[in-house]
């Protein structure tokens, strides 16, 4: 049955009913679900742009010494800073306008401030257009008053309390302690890719942040940072601020504390004896005409038993504090000036020394295993347990031809004095170079060779104390020294640092290594640890300059112990001896030690030093002075402490470096070792000698005005 039009036109608004229905459903399907599913989800968009994250840094955590007192600590001071958003709407002109008067208000306080570093630090790249700018650093507090009563004159200048470093002994540590500053866009990534900024108590990193830059502030810098704070500021769509969320906001959690093995009062004697110490033989100069210019070295303290660093003192030096307002291009080029011996180089671990007469008890150990001291010695004096020195020693494999040459005949200090003869022990007393002279060329280095290392037995017996690597101490850039042997010379060749390789390698370099000479190169720092290992009985110690790491609230969270790196594998019979020949150093006896003029007066009955005097040569300088001993040696007693002084430009090791060590091992020996001061105790110290002064200069007049009252 054929449709008529009206029952066409029925299907057809039936068809567009249907299609209308469909698509109101799909309308109120979609308000429902933005209305209750994305509602959540869009308001917290929403918010997010009108909600801006402001972060404020934590309090580092403080830093103390083995006894728990404070060396680093934080301070609340009065900054003055700009909030970079209300700048927008000055013109140029209006800024420096403002800046100018800016400076001269916070140099009239007492705060010297330049309109050029205000300029400098607004358009640092380190902060963006909505950070608060920091200007002036510690100001008076009077600032507040006159920057608050004056908003039209100072738009977006506020005066706010900030968390700094303060270091209540000075520059005391410094190279130990190190320094913070602003943190860059490299440590930013570098630092918050170690952590997850997702986590609540995450530690990352804003611009404008602080980040430990060197020492234990830097290799600590995870542990002593805090967690940052954060506020949830309201702004309007022109950036206008309009509010505070305080639901959203969180408190700042401090970083934790970090105990250090040093002994605060050890470690300011160490600084102040090495400044007399040079400052003493400044001026003077050797037999050659070779002024003593003394102008930096090193003094270093560990426990030999644990590896634990007691003191660590580098001259120059330089104070941390310094760093806390910002340090200028020019202070920091004059840290880094060559010209002023780099005051932030820490010599301790960063400059390498030959090591001189320090090193005899390398060769010593080495000749002892390598048995050139017994009966089957290719030495024949040695077979006798003895071996000659008449102060010049002549090469055997050119004695017939050459004998007069200069590169055969190698002098000595005792050169014009009678010929004597020592057995070991006596040689390390005495110091006798014609002794290890005699031993190199004529035991270590004649074909056939004996023992598994070959003519390098020298070599592989100082890389079984750690030579020639580094100590693994808890700082930043130690240097490893050099241990020269054919494979070090291939290298350097190679390196075109050298001009000869390996295979040149002659009788002379084993000499000149056997007394710590050549190129035989070593930080202070290893050479205490080389004594350290034979006080302990032959272990190679890491070096820890952290004690534990406790946190805000008090709980031990880590603490670190001693760590033994290897065993060099010592004979006790070799040690005994070797030992014998160090404490004889210190005393006068039949064969007088190097240093007993040093040691004078000390007890050494109650109180055994073993040690050794060094006197490194310097091409065109003064000799380096060395020293390096231990204490106490005695039997079922560990050793307490080992010593290594070096002293730049100085002399003879016994007349410069054994005096400062002796007086470091005599004070600990005793215990009266001073007690350090902090800056705070010393100002005092100066106020109230003044005020007794003024007392006494009062007292003065008064009993002069009764004088006269009663003439």
């Amino acid at each position: 049955m054929a449709m008529n039009d009206e029952d066409t036109g029925r299907i057809r608004l039936r068809v567009y009913a249907f299609v209308v229905l469909v698509l109101f459903g799909a309308l109120f399907t979609r308000l429902w679900y933005l209305q209750g599913i994305e509602s959540e989800q869009l308001r917290e968009a929403a918010e997010a742009q009108v909600l801006r994250q402001v972060f404020e840094e934590a309090p580092r955590g403080r830093i103390l010494d083995r006894s728990g007192r404070v060396i680093v600590d934080n301070k609340v001071v009065d900054v003055v800073t700009i909030d970079k958003a209300a700048l927008d709407g000055m013109t140029d002109e209006a800024q420096l306008e403002m800046f100018h008067s800016l400076a001269v208000a916070i140099s009239r306080s007492g705060r010297p401030t330049k309109l050029d570093s205000i300029v400098d630090e607004i358009n640092s790249v380190d902060y963006d257009s909505f950070d608060v700018v920091p200007v002036a650093i510690d100001v008076d507090s009077s600032l507040l008053v006159f920057i608050g009563e004056r908003p039209d004159a100072f738009p977006g200048v506020y005066v706010e309390s900030r968390t700094v470093r303060s270091y209540p002994f000075g520059s005391a540590a410094a190279h130990i302690l190190g320094y913070v500053g602003v943190v860059n866009l490299e440590e930013i990534q570098a630092g918050n890719a170690r952590i997850d900024e997702s986590a609540d108590e995450a530690k990352t990193y804003q611009l404008s942040d602080e980040i430990g830059k060197a020492g234990v502030e830097r290799v600590f810098e995870d542990v002593l940072r805090g967690v940052p704070g954060v506020r949830y500021i309201e702004v309007d769509n022109l950036g206008r601020v309009v509010g505070e969320r305080h639901d959203f906001s969180r408190a700042p959690i401090a970083g934790a504390d970090l105990y250090l093995t040093i002994d605060i009062n050890l470690q300011v004697m160490a600084e102040e004896r090495l400044v007399s110490g040079l400052a003493a033989r400044r001026g003077g100069s050797d037999d050659f005409g070779n002024v003593f210019v003394s102008p930096a070295g090193s003094v270093v303290a560990t426990d030999p038993v644990t590896g634990e660093l007691l003191a660590m003192a580098s001259f120059p030096t330089y104070s941390p504090a310094d760093f806390v307002n910002g340090i200028s291009f020019a202070q920091w080029e004059q840290l880094q000036d060559p010209g002023n011996y780099t005051p932030l180089q820490n010599r301790t671990i960063e400059e390498n020394y030959a090591p001189g007469s320090t090193f005899k008890p390398i060769t010593a150990l080495a000749a002892q295993e390598a048995g050139y001291l017994g009966v089957d010695s290719p030495i024949v004096e040695a077979r006798n347990g003895n071996i000659e020195d008449a102060g010049v020693y002549v090469l055997p494999q050119c004695r017939e031809e050459f004998e007069a040459s200069d590169t055969c005949r190698i002098s000595s200090p005792r050169e014009g004095q009678p010929a004597a003869s020592f057995t070991l022990v006596e040689a390390l007393s005495a110091s006798s170079d014609v002794y290890f002279y005699k031993l190199a060329a004529e035991g270590f280095f004649p074909e056939p060779v004996r023992g598994p290392e070959g003519d390098e037995a020298i070599q592989a017996m100082a890389h079984r104390f750690g030579l020639g690597e580094t100590t693994a101490v808890q700082l930043v850039g130690e240097a490893p020294g050099a241990v020269p042997d054919r494979a070090y010379f291939d290298l350097k060749a190679e390196q075109g640092v050298f001009l000869r390789d390996g295979s040149q390698w002659r009788p002379g370099d084993t000499v000149q290594l056997s007394i710590g000479q050549g190129l035989m190169l070593m930080t202070p720092l290893q050479l205490v640890n080389m004594y350290a290992t034979i006080a302990n009985g032959g272990d190679v110690l890491q070096i820890n300059v952290a004690s534990k790491i406790v946190s805000h609230d008090g709980e031990v969270l880590t603490e670190f112990g001693p760590r033994v790196l290897r065993s060099a594998g010592l004979a006790p019979a070799h040690l005994a001896e070797v030992e014998e020949g160090l404490l004889g150093v210190p005393k006068r006896t039949s064969v007088d030690g190097t240093a007993w003029r040093a040691f004078q007066g000390f007890d050494l009955v109650a109180w055994p030093v073993a040690g050794k005097t060094g006197t490194a040569e310097v091409d065109g300088k003064a000799d380096t002075s060395l020293f390096v001993g231990y204490g106490p040696v005695i039997s079922g007693r560990d050793p307490e402490i080992a010593v290594a002084v070096v002293l730049e430009e100085s002399g003879f090791g016994s007349s410069v470096a054994a005096p400062v060590a002796r007086e470091l091992l005599e004070a600990w020996a005793t215990d009266s070792i001073p007690i350090a001061r902090t800056t705070d105790e010393i100002e005092q110290g100066r106020i109230d000698v003044a005020t007794e002064d003024d007392v006494a200069a009062d007292d003065s007049a008064s009993s002069s005005d009764n004088a006269e009252a009663v003439k």
